[in-house]
Formats: structure tokens, C-alpha cells, sequence
């Protein structure tokens, strides 16, 4: 059996293989789709990559999709036949497409994964692949029972040559930091408490929830396009519903999974005189009303008085990712930050090292932010 890219005619293949061992309820409807399938084969954005028997049935598969810009990789959706785990046929395959995305494209400074936490397996393969250990996602996802992901990254040293380290943190980010700078060998950064902005603050009114996927691409596209955009940073991930005010002042972009609520804030036009935090707030509930149970943002690690906003908005720090976003000759660091709306299940959960380290970090988080007097009184 040996590693190779696949074509279009594995797409039924493929769709078996994570029909059978999710027993259909994989996360990700790409993988049940054969016409979405073909499209991300055959689009160049991304490497589709398997592993066959000598029958020619796929018995590994793995997914790299490539960004050029910010020269960055992303490895999900790895899923390998049951009789052949802990055999190396995935850390044979993982390899095999990292190499070929290295060597086949322009360049990657970073590649990432968001690793499943039901076994040991996947956090040891990309351990042992070089992969640094950045954060944990409670309850991202949802297939058969709750999964808490753990993210983690090979980051090269020109990544990190070209980091932007120049600024402060905020205070709430002092433990989790130290975990990944320890982890990556980053170096110090001092701390700061964000003071009260002296701008009187508008409370966003009247926000609707818009779904149509085509419309809403081609007016985040546009946005992004004139600069008109915070928030503008979450790579992969195209928006299929926007939270809109009536006179379209605020527009918020949002991807949401159809198959088990997992949704991310993609990018955002906001007024300067708008109150992040409300409008952070009135959009979770909207998201949580139309079936989103998780919710997560990219906030650029060097914006403390945002951060402190979304904060109070009960997003919990998850992760920290340095050089992530490439922008001139320098790599900016970035927070990730997320909301849950369900009550957390780690029953199925087996951490390896840090991995438990960061869980307790968000615990910890959580507690203090949440009983916080200064958030309850929004």
C-alpha cells in the first residue's frame, strides 16, 4: 500500500470510507458529497490525499488545503480503516502529503491540525511528525458524542525569524503564553491591562441573521477586497450566513457547519464608535438561536483592547498561534477564542501532555471569567 494524491475517480471511495467508519455522521458534509468533492479536487486550493489496498479501495485519507498568501498548510479530516490503526499507514500518508505540499507549491512556513482527543493515536503521530502543541477546543465538534480537538503545528524556523513580537499582552493571556512559548521557544512578552477607552460607545440595534451562501461570499469577497473588513483573518473557512444591521452599517460573517453547529466568525465591518462587546454578545445569540453550540473567533494577539472586548463578550482563550498571518515581511501572533452554548462532556476525552495542560488553562479561564462581577453585570 503506498501514499498517493487522489484524482476524481476516488470520490465514491473516499465518501465510503468516512461513511463507514463515522458510520455517517462525519462534521464535514464535503465528505458525503461527491459533486462538493470533485469541486475541492479539481480547484487547486487544496491536496486530497490516500491511501489504497491492492484492490484499490481507500483505506487512508487525509485533506492539506494550501493558502499562498500567508503561505500556511492545514492537515484535517484523516481517517484510516479500523483493522489497519496503529499499523503507520496514516503517518506514512501525513508524511507523505506534507513532502509533497512542501515541494509542490511556492512554499509553507506553517502547517497546522486540529487533532481528535477520543484516542491517543492521532496526538502521538503528530507529535512524533514535529507538530507544536498551541491550544484545545472543548466540544467543537459533534459526531457520535462531543469531540474537544486539540491544535497543534509544525512552524519553521523562517516563520518564526519573521515574527512580529514588538508588543504587549494582555494580562488574561499571561498563562496560556507561557505554555506556548515554552512549547514553540518564543520569547517573552510583557503583559498590559487595557484601559477604558474614553469614546462614548453606540449599542448595536435592530441586527438580523442573513442565509445565502452565494450572496454572502460575494459581499465578504468585495468587502475584503476594498479593506473594509476586522476580523478579515480564518483561513479555510468561507462565510455562508452574515449578521447585518438594517442599514448595513455592521456586517458580521459567519461560517456555520449544516451538520452539527460548530461556527466561526470569519470577518467583520464594524463602526469605530460600535461597543464590541454588545455586539458580540447580540451576535452569539443570534448565531445560538439559529443552532450554532459552538462559536469561535481569531483575534490578532497584539490588540489588547479588542481582545479585552470579545472577552467580556464570555469568549474563553483557547489557543495561541504565533506567525500565523502573514502580512509584508512580518508574521503576526493570534488568539484564538471560543463559545460554547452546551454544558462540557470529557467523557470520551484521553489528553497526552500538554494537551491536558491546555484544557485546564481553558477551565481555569472559564471560572474566572465567568464568575467574573464585571461580566455578569452585562
Amino acid at each position: 500500500m503506498k501514499p498517493t494524491i487522489a484524482s476524481s475517480d476516488d470520490i465514491f471511495e473516499i465518501c465510503k470510507i468516512y461513511f463507514d467508519v463515522y458510520h455517517g455522521k462525519y462534521s464535514d458534509p464535503l465528505m458525503s458529497d461527491p459533486l462538493s468533492l470533485r469541486a475541492f479536487i479539481e480547484s487547486g486550493s487544496g491536496f486530497w490525499f490516500v491511501t489504497k489496498d491492492d484492490q484499490g479501495h481507500v483505506v487512508a485519507s487525509v485533506v492539506i488545503s494550501y493558502d499562498d498568501v500567508n503561505m500556511i498548510a492545514k492537515a484535517y479530516a484523516a481517517v484510516v480503516r479500523d483493522h489497519l490503526r496503529g499499523q503507520g499507514v496514516m503517518e506514512k500518508l501525513l508524511t507523505f502529503g506534507i513532502d509533497y505540499v512542501r515541494t509542490k507549491t511556492p512554499g509553507v512556513d506553517i502547517i497546522y491540525s486540529a487533532t481528535r482527543t477520543v484516542h491517543e493515536i492521532a496526538q502521538n503521530l503528530t507529535e512524533k511528525l514535529g507538530f507544536k502543541k498551541l491550544g484545545i477546543f472543548p466540544n467543537a465538534h459533534k459526531s457520535e458524542d462531543f469531540e474537544t480537538l486539540c491544535l497543534a503545528a509544525i512552524i519553521y524556523p523562517h516563520a518564526l525569524a519573521e515574527r512580529h513580537d514588538d508588543y504587549k499582552l494582555h494580562y488574561e493571556l499571561e498563562s496560556l503564553y507561557e505554555v506556548v512559548k515554552n512549547e514553540v521557544g518564543l520569547s517573552h512578552l510583557e503583559t498590559i491591562v487595557p484601559v477604558e477607552t474614553s469614546k462614548s460607545l453606540v449599542s448595536p440595534k435592530d441586527l438580523e441573521l442573513i442565509t445565502a451562501p452565494k450572496f454572502v461570499q460575494h459581499r465578504y469577497e468585495s468587502l475584503k477586497q476594498e479593506k473594509k473588513l476586522q476580523f478579515e483573518f480564518f483561513p479555510f473557512h468561507q462565510p455562508n450566513l452574515v449578521v447585518i444591521s438594517p442599514d448595513s452599517s455592521i456586517e458580521v460573517f459567519c461560517h456555520k457547519s449544516p451538520v452539527d453547529g460548530y461556527c466561526v466568525i470569519v470577518g467583520a465591518k464594524i463602526p469605530e464608535n460600535i461597543n464590541y462587546t454588545e455586539l458580540f454578545l447580540k451576535t452569539n445569540n443570534l448565531l445560538r438561536d439559529y443552532g450554532a453550540r459552538y462559536i469561535e473567533v481569531l483575534i490578532r494577539a497584539d490588540k489588547p483592547k479588542i481582545i479585552e472586548n470579545v472577552l467580556r463578550a464570555k469568549f474563553i482563550p483557547s489557543g495561541f498561534f504565533p506567525a500565523f498571518q502573514k502580512i509584508g515581511n512580518k508574521r503576526h501572533d493570534f488568539l484564538v477564542l471560543s463559545r460554547s452554548f452546551e454544558i462540557f462532556d470529557f467523557q470520551n476525552v484521553k489528553l497526552k501532555g500538554l494537551n491536558q495542560v491546555y484544557l485546564e488553562e481553558y477551565y481555569k479561564a472559564w471560572k474566572r471569567m465567568s464568575l467574573s462581577p464585571k461580566l455578569l453585570s452585562l
